[in-house]
């Protein structure tokens, strides 16, 4: 039986006032000096990253990889993303919000689960489909075969051929050009991260 319950995962953050322009002004104000983030500030923002990345090891073995680390599958990513933004919103933000009013460190923070709610609805759907997809797993004469070509190991060759289906399987599934068009919602949500962790070691060159 299918639990029909909503997936908290995929909640939004809610009422949330954000002037379209509060990421440049913070920006701004760490570039001249204007918000120097005190100790606590610092500790909330390296709980943030410290649960993010805790968060990415923890799907890292979940998906199949491709030959470089960095080479992952859509699906992944957005499943990342999906257990991020629920880490933050529900569990780090709260004790933010409390401890440090009117911080912008937290409203960083803030930035970055509202940046991150209109991919949520495409996370939802693409891994629903995941679950309900059955990819095909290669023979073992085909990983034999192309281990030889690739001159890799068995055991490589069958990671990369995994990966290849599920690759495929996602162009087939999603609209063509979906990732383009989510790309400047994936960057705004890199520009929070990367302000983010300038105030938290101090280099604005970024």
């Amino acid at each position: 039986m299918t639990d029909s319950s909503p997936d908290p995962r995929f909640r939004t953050l809610g009422a949330m006032t954000v002037t379209p322009d509060r990421l440049s002004e913070i920006a701004r104000s760490l570039n001249r000096w204007q918000w120097q983030p005190t100790a606590d500030e610092v500790a909330f923002g390296s709980t943030v990253f410290q649960r993010m990345k805790a968060v990415e090891e923890e799907t890292r073995s979940t998906f199949p990889r491709g030959t470089d680390q960095w080479h992952r599958l859509h699906t992944e990513n957005f499943d990342t993303l999906a257990r991020v933004v629920a880490v933050v919103r529900d569990e780090v933000l709260p004790a933010g919000r409390e401890q440090l009013a009117d911080s912008p460190m937290v409203e960083l923070a803030e930035l970055y689960v509202s940046a991150a709610e209109p991919l949520l609805p495409h996370a939802q759907r693409l891994l629903a489909a995941w679950r309900d997809a059955s990819l095909p797993a290669p023979t073992s004469e085909e990983v034999a075969r192309e281990a030889q070509r690739w001159n890799v190991s068995a055991e490589q060759a069958e990671s990369r051929m995994r990966f290849e289906y599920a690759a495929q399987w996602e162009e087939d599934a999603n609209p063509r050009g979906l990732w383009d068009d989510l790309r400047p919602t994936w960057a705004h949500m890199g520009a929070v991260r990367s302000t983010m962790m300038a105030a938290l070691t101090g280099d604005t060159d970024y």
